[in-house]
């Protein structure tokens, strides 16, 4: 006798979801605000660090690390701490709000 086929799990809101089929990825809502670091500022530097971040189902970031290459000058740790107070619009599930892991660019240019 065939299995009977089981029901498709219904999403949950605030369930932790990965990239696939009706899932929207969570969107930065609010501007990305890096604080220069002060010694790469004097020197002059500029860099990029990739930073990934957990967004909850209200669109708040739980959890933020550094991926990729380390920039140094203070440049990783400000990355950290602007992805950390970055605002998002929540990821969705089949239109429930739901937890996804995304990764944000921070771009670091002296004026």
């Amino acid at each position: 006798v065939p299995a009977a086929p089981r029901p498709q799990q219904q999403v949950q809101m605030g369930d932790l979801v990965q990239p696939g089929a009706g899932v929207a990825a969570p969107k930065l809502a609010s501007n990305l605000d890096p604080r220069y670091p002060p010694a790469a500022k004097r020197l002059n530097r500029a860099a990029q660090v990739d930073v990934k971040v957990l967004v909850d189902e209200h669109g708040k970031v739980l959890d933020a690390d550094r991926i990729g290459a380390k920039a140094g000058f203070g440049f990783d740790e400000a990355a950290i701490d602007a992805a950390r107070r970055a605002q998002f619009q929540p990821a969705t599930k089949d239109g429930v709000k739901v937890k996804m892991w995304t990764t944000l660019r921070v771009n670091f240019r002296p004026m």
